[in-house]
């Protein structure tokens, strides 16, 4: 009877001591199963880390390629506003050039109606036709490059063109109307560049 019990007592052990391995077995398979998962887990993110690896030298490449073209560009631009700059200066300088080789034709001729005016057999008649002849080449030269004279004597007083210094009763003229012209006012195209200096009309007392 003691040798049964003691021969269900070594089956028992030997069912425990396979069971403990079997599960050993078991916790190692799926250690190593857990492994090989995380083996593959952390190739996949060297595999991303490499994608975003190459994305990135992409877009450093493209920067470097963008800087540098944006550094071309303000070089060019700066080349440009310095050639403008140039241009400007040049024009500001010349931009009366023709203007002034017009006049100089209006100087040549007050030079010879001087000239012709200090010898004393020459009638002032002929002195006056010639200067106004000056004159008119003048006005024909001014009026060519936009300018010209503000009406002024019997018009409504208009403080944008005529500038008043003084009032004067006048049964002749409505008031507020410019009846007489101290200076010539003008404009140049369609900007007043001196008003007429008038006197301008008021009820008579």
């Amino acid at each position: 009877m003691d040798n049964c019990k003691n021969t269900e007592n070594i089956h028992e052990k030997e069912q425990a001591g396979e069971k403990k391995e079997y599960y050993k077995n078991i916790k190692k398979n799926c250690l190593i199963e857990k492994i090989m998962e995380k083996d593959k887990e952390i190739m996949q993110y060297k595999k991303d880390i490499e994608k975003i690896e190459e994305k990135l030298n992409i877009v450093e490449n493209d920067a470097n390629i963008y800087k540098n073209q944006l550094i071309r560009m303000q070089a060019d631009f700066d080349n440009y506003k310095k050639r403008e700059e140039k241009k400007k200066k040049e024009y500001i300088e010349y931009a009366n050039k023709d203007l002034i080789c017009q006049l100089l034709s209006v100087i040549d001729n007050l030079e010879r109606a001087v000239s012709y005016s200090k010898d004393s057999r020459n009638k002032e008649e002929s002195i006056r036709e010639g200067i106004e002849n000056i004159l008119n080449s003048l006005h024909k030269i001014l009026n060519k490059e936009g300018l010209k004279p503000i009406e002024a004597v019997g018009e409504k007083f208009d403080p944008f063109c005529h500038e008043a210094i003084m009032q004067v009763e006048s049964d002749d003229y409505p008031e507020d109307t410019v009846v007489e012209e101290l200076n010539k006012g003008y404009y140049l195209k369609t900007n007043v560049i001196r008003p007429a200096t008038v006197k301008v009309s008021k009820k008579c007392k």
